[in-house]
């Protein structure tokens, strides 16, 4: 009867040793996903936000004729850098 309260000491204690690091392991991996979710979708706010802002203060974005960047590159002669962050310019067709 001896042998078997050991063992079960013996399993209990190696289940102990592997099961709360493994746990712990898995519990902290959780939360990092939850963290990296949340600081994901935050970025995608502020790119959205930073998007908006840029359209909105485009001189040129009312146009309808033409994209609002190749209006500025025919005013200005050259492309401004901010240009290249818009979302317009990102849906432009490349032939």
């Amino acid at each position: 009867m001896q042998w078997l309260i050991d063992s079960a000491a013996v399993v209990g204690l190696f289940i102990l040793r592997l099961g709360v690091p493994l746990a712990i392991t898995f519990g902290v991996a959780y939360l990092l996903r939850r963290l990296d979710r949340k600081w994901e979708a935050e970025a995608q706010q502020q790119a959205a936000g930073r998007q908006e802002a840029i359209v909105a203060n485009c001189a040129y974005a009312d146009r309808t004729d033409i994209p609002c960047w190749v209006a500025r590159r025919q005013q200005e002669g050259q492309l401004a850098t901010e240009c290249y962050g818009c979302a317009r310019f990102a849906l432009r067709k490349v032939a």
